[in-house]
């Protein structure tokens, strides 16, 4: 197939000869035209150059020694005019032996020579070479004009996918809390996914018993599955809106179940609990996740109590809420453990103690100031600024004061 195309080719090559000897361009043009070619002669290098810039030519073939204007410079200034997008296959007539002038015109841009006297057979050659190259060349042509298209399109796609990225990055951080006050608690948060879309989500919803629903998922993975997995969780515990202890361990339950009724391998470890100001009271469910950090009076403890296994592992896992004390004052944190688990180039993780300090280092600051305290940490910690795991905490305070907010 490639031999009948090249034979095809020879039919539409156009060939400009170029040579002083009138009868010498008569002669080869009757040789061209019994190959097929499409022939036409010029007797100066600069008749020549006005030909190849009003018209496409396909083949040029030169004589060496012409008077003004030789071949050399007609080859040099022939590529000059060669567009990127166009082929143009040069032969240089010389005499045999020449190897300096064959170097010189090689390195000028010459493809292939005729040596004189000239035979059929070399002539030939020349024009399948010259049939050849050019159809390589349209193929190459039509490959990277196929391949530009391609890229565009991937291009545009690859934009198409970065935007929705984009808008589902902003839908996800706009279910971070929208408010610092509650009543008579202060919130605050720090939220750094790993990657554009994160697996953490951290919620807190007002409720009419003068409390709070609060929350910190943290969905196995990353990316997008992870990502909606989040997003999903999220408003689910919100439509069940626990409001008691009990309705808190039911909820757990049922989304427990429900991960493992999807038989893949999904799960979450979450963070879920009520507190209550005007009790000075908090229930927590840690369901595979780092237990809370609470501080009274300055001093740092953990709510070792109410873990049990990570949602979605086992479908028949119970989850008893653990209360603890919330006095005026107090401050309580929950985190996943992208946190702790920071670990730096010499293989050093933040740790839970990093935390607690930092958490005790802020008991006379504002509660916005811990976020940000522990967000400098953690970049101190980490030079590269890079996470290999979603940051997420979250930060909830009993205010000495109630807020007028």
């Amino acid at each position: 197939m490639f031999t009948s195309a090249i034979s095809s080719a020879r039919t539409n090559l156009k060939v400009l000869i170029v040579d002083d000897d009138a009868l010498m361009g008569e002669f080869l043009c009757l040789q061209l035209e019994s190959f097929g070619c499409r022939p036409e002669a010029a007797e100066s290098g600069a008749q020549a150059l006005e030909i190849l810039k009003n018209g496409e030519v396909h083949l040029l073939i030169s004589d060496w020694q012409m008077p003004g204007m030789d071949g050399m410079e007609l080859v040099a200034e022939a590529r000059k005019l060669t567009s990127a997008d166009k082929h143009l296959h040069i032969a240089m007539m010389t005499a045999r032996g020449e190897e300096e002038v064959m170097r010189a015109a090689m390195e000028a841009g010459v493809d292939d020579f005729l040596f004189k006297p000239l035979q059929t057979v070399e002539l030939g050659l020349v024009i399948a070479s010259a049939a050849r190259n050019r159809l390589l060349h349209h193929r190459l042509k039509r490959r990277n004009s196929q391949l530009a298209m391609e890229h565009r399109r991937a291009s545009e796609a690859l934009e198409r996918v970065q935007a929705d990225l984009r808008a589902a990055t902003a839908l996800h951080e706009r279910l971070l809390p929208g408010f610092n006050t509650c009543g008579a608690l202060r919130l605050s948060h720090l939220y750094r996914p790993a990657a554009l879309l994160g697996g953490d989500s951290i919620g807190a919803s007002p409720l009419r018993e003068e409390g709070l629903l609060f929350f910190l998922v943290d969905v196995r993975g990353h990316g997008v599955p992870a990502a909606l997995d989040s997003f999903h969780l999220h408003h689910r515990i919100k439509q069940l809106r626990p409001t008691s202890a009990a309705d808190l361990g039911v909820a757990m339950a049922t989304i427990n179940r429900e991960i493992c009724d999807r038989a893949d391998d999904s799960y979450a470890t979450v963070a879920c609990g009520l507190i209550f100001p005007d009790d000075g009271e908090g229930w927590v469910v840690c369901a595979g996740h780092p237990p809370p950090l609470l501080m009274i009076d300055g001093s740092v403890s953990q709510i070792s109590g109410g873990r049990a296994m990570p949602v979605g592992w086992f479908d028949d896992t119970t989850y008893e809420p653990e209360r603890f004390a919330f006095p005026r004052g107090a401050r309580f944190v929950t985190y996943s453990d992208g946190i702790t688990e920071a670990m730096n180039a010499s293989g050093e993780q933040f740790g839970e103690q990093r935390l607690e300090r930092a958490l005790v280092a802020s008991a006379s600051t504002p509660l916005s100031q811990f976020a940000a305290s522990l967000s400098d940490d953690l970049r101190s910690h980490l030079p590269t600024q890079t996470f290999e795991d979603d940051i997420s905490m979250l930060a909830i305070e009993h205010s000495r004061t109630e807020s007028n907010d």
